[in-house]
């Protein structure tokens, strides 16, 4: 079993994760309210919630089902050629 390319099979799909986690974090954001009816902080535009935890979820997901991934990728092979 090759643990290098298990790992870089996570790392690009950690890349992909926090993309896609970017991707949801902008989709979610809340809509802008005009005459200050929205709260009390008042930017003037719309903003992404919690960027960072969308990011970092993602990559999370994406670290874990890659390298999950990859695992199965190499074990199918092996245990075909020891029946």
């Amino acid at each position: 079993m090759n643990m290098r390319l298990v790992i870089f099979s996570g790392m690009m799909m950690m890349i992909v994760g926090t993309i896609a986690g970017l991707g949801a974090s902008k989709y979610s954001e809340k809509h802008y309210q005009c005459c200050n009816i929205g709260p009390a902080l008042d930017l003037g535009y719309s903003q992404s919630r919690a960027p960072r935890t969308y990011a970092i979820a993602g990559a999370a997901m994406g670290f874990i089902f890659g390298s999950t991934l990859e695992l199965v990728r190499q074990s199918t092979p092996q245990e075909a050629k020891k029946r």
